[in-house]
């Protein structure tokens, strides 16, 4: 039999199991066979399948073959990267006897005889649920104390005994319904094709191994508990695989795309805690804006438990913090001023601390070291985004997440350790690998023209500009090149002087059609001024009665600003800053998104963005950057794309900040200043 993979020198390990699955073809020609593993120390799973051709004639079922059997299990073992310390498969496929002939005790084989509801378990079948199970062992039970035994334990703890068979005989029909499968076996090469756990791999999204991925190797079997409460609305698999993490790992940073749910994820868990009576105290610390949306989150998802916001003046955080609640929250703000207060809360051990937006920590400052100084015997981290500049940035945040449970935490710096640590602890999906139903995002870059009495204040600004940096010689410094890069931008937006706006007149036009069609649409910048920012694109865009959200609107009357927009027809734009618009705000009824201007971090702007593209969105959402030709943004543009391949070699989909990354030359040289 011929593989396309190479034999690795393998040894068993400790944590790994196997299933066999052998189901023959309609017409009895060949027989297919399929193998899941999985790990649990660190958590990863393997798929492999294969097909053997069989006497069709003499026997349709290949009972009297089992040779071909043993020749398919062989296989599919040796070219399997994870090595297995138990091996399960049905007795109702398998002949008696076969799994130790062919393996002998390494790995130790069990047939496992099942009752299956409506069927007799007979061979061939895919059941999509097990009664009951009896384990027949083929060289004896395994001897307590020993690898095998203890990682029984753990299957049987985990109800993973019988799950898995249904998951592999899944895996195998997906696979032969792939025609380059057919095709490939047709042409009567047998091949072993094995499918890695890709987790936070980008893969081809149309791929064989992405369904399988997406169909098996990412979804545990679901929590018996995740099963018997009730539940406001039905969560997703990759949805269970995130809460089957939390509950089995008091380290998690959990790095999906932003709009796939990670607050549910993370509150699905702490309920099934709370019933298990695994959990009295729970910390969620997360920015000021989101915290309101936890809370209604909590009474959605988990109702029974009761939860409090911790904010206001210092005497008065004292009672709330003595308030008995399941879940208390606090901003990042407030947890510095408590540490800087030296409070009682860092003196009490949580069961849970969960850092919500979690980049804020990415910086080594009072704020992460407030975080990390909590005792706690979980540490649960949420952010879409772990690395925006550079690897300090995931180091400072793996410190809170990897912690000995009393606030200690290990130091981390750039380099291969870092990320070796990274790769146990983060748990990442990406929203084309799990959401086959959600429709695309269409990115424009759209050239602007700046109008003559707009280009007019440009080129005046852009030369006095350069003739104050060159009056400064060899004074001038990096700061000064960027306030004179934040002034031509803010002219590219409007000019200060009439108002004019090529940027603005274009948005006007676009959103008289897309209003009349019935969309929404969200508009960002990063100023707010009445001339050049958020207030600017409220005056030009006044017939369609938008509406602002920035930061200087208080925290409590957000939400009223949002429920306007969501529930009212009248209000067809809505116009945020980007720092305030661009978190914890769910606005899919927008399907239009428009950059009034670009900001230094990308990463960023996917996440204003994601506000409108994630789940719950039903139509294609467009979004249009802006771009004034001979401008400044263009000159900006051509050295982004330049190094966006160095920006993609430290966390994969992770935009880096640009302002800190582009160098003093590559600033320089924007205005011919090396």
């Amino acid at each position: 039999m011929s593989s396309l993979l190479h034999e690795p020198d393998g040894v068993v390990q400790v944590g790994v199991a196997g299933w066999l699955r052998f189901v023959p073809t309609v017409d009895g020609s060949a027989v297919r066979a399929a193998l899941l593993l999985m790990a649990f120390e660190p958590d990863c799973k393997e798929f492999s399948f294969t097909q053997s051709r069989t006497d069709a004639e003499r026997d349709p079922f290949h009972r009297t073959h089992p040779k071909i059997l043993c020749e398919a299990a062989e296989v599919l073992v040796r070219f399997a990267e994870l090595r297995p310390a138990l091996l399960f498969a049905l007795a109702a496929e398998v002949p008696s006897g076969l799994l130790e002939r062919s393996f002998g005790l390494n790995p130790l084989s069990c047939l496992v005889k099942v009752s299956v509801p409506g069927g007799d378990g007979r061979f061939g079948s895919t059941p999509e649920s097990f009664e009951s199970a009896e384990l027949l062992w083929e060289a004896g039970e395994p001897k307590q104390g020993s690898v095998a035994f203890n990682l029984l334990e753990t299957l049987r703890e985990r109800s993973l005994v019988t799950e898995p068979f249904r998951l592999a005989g899944a895996g195998l029909e997906e696979a032969f319904r792939d025609p380059a499968v057919e095709n490939l076996y047709a042409a009567g090469l047998e091949a072993v094709m094995r499918v890695p756990d890709t987790r936070g791999s980008p893969g081809s999204h149309g791929s064989l191994s992405r369904r399988i991925h997406n169909q098996q190797l990412d979804f545990p079997a679901v929590n018996p508990v995740l099963q018997e409460l009730d539940w406001a609305g039905k969560l997703m698999p990759y949805q269970q695989a995130g809460v089957e993490a939390f509950l089995q790992n008091e380290r998690l940073l959990l790095a999906d795309d932003m709009g796939l749910g990670k607050t549910i994820q993370a509150i699905a868990a702490l309920r099934i805690l709370h019933a298990r009576g695994d959990l009295a105290s729970c910390l969620v610390v997360a920015p000021a804006s989101v915290l309101r949306q936890w809370r209604a989150e909590l009474d959605k998802w988990a109702p029974e438990m009761s939860a409090i916001i911790v904010r206001g003046a210092k005497n008065d955080r004292e009672w709330q913090w003595r308030m008995q609640r399941d879940v208390k929250m606090v901003s990042y703000d407030t947890l510095r001023s408590e540490h800087d207060n030296r409070s009682h809360i860092f003196r009490r051990k949580w069961d849970v601390v969960i850092a919500d937006e979690a980049q804020r920590a990415k910086n080594r400052n009072p704020t992460s070291a407030a975080l990390k100084e909590l005792r706690r015997a979980r540490s649960w981290a949420l952010t879409g985004t772990p690395i925006e500049n550079d690897e300090n940035e995931l180091a400072s945040i793996l410190e809170f997440i990897d912690h000995d449970g009393e606030g200690a935490s290990p130091r981390f710096f750039p380099g291969e350790a870092l990320r070796a640590r990274h790769r146990t602890l983060q748990l990442r999906r990406k929203k084309g690998d799990v959401l086959d139903d959600l429709p695309p995002k269409q990115i424009a870059m759209v050239p602007m023209e700046l109008p003559p009495r707009q280009r007019a204040s440009y080129d005046r600004a852009e030369q006095e500009g350069i003739v104050y940096l060159k009056s400064l010689g060899a004074e001038v410094g990096v700061q000064h090149v960027l306030e004179l890069i934040m002034r031509l931008k803010q002219i590219c937006n409007a000019d200060p002087k009439t108002g004019q706006s090529c940027k603005l007149a274009d948005i006007k036009e676009r959103m008289a059609q897309l209003s009349a069609q019935g969309h929404k649409a969200l508009v960002f910048s990063q100023y707010t001024s009445e001339t050049y920012g958020v207030e600017a694109a409220i005056d030009h865009l006044r017939e369609f009665n938008p509406l602002a959200l920035t930061g200087d609107i208080p925290l409590e009357e957000r939400s009223a600003v949002i429920n306007r927009f969501r529930n009212s027809d009248r209000h067809r734009a809505l116009v945020l800053s980007l720092r305030v618009g661009g978190l914890g705000l769910n606005l899919q009824e927008a399907s239009y998104v428009f950059h009034l201007d670009r900001w230094w971090n990308p990463a960023l702007e996917r996440q204003a963005e994601d506000r409108t593209h994630r789940m719950g969105q039903t139509v294609k959402v467009n979004v249009i950057k802006y771009s004034c030709v001979g401008t400044i943004e263009e000159r900006i543009d051509e050295i982004l794309q330049r190094k966006q391949k160095l920006f993609d070699q430290l966390v994969d989909d992770v935009s880096l900040n640009l302002s800190a990354r582009l160098s003093k030359d590559d600033l320089f040289g924007l205005f011919d200043l090396n």
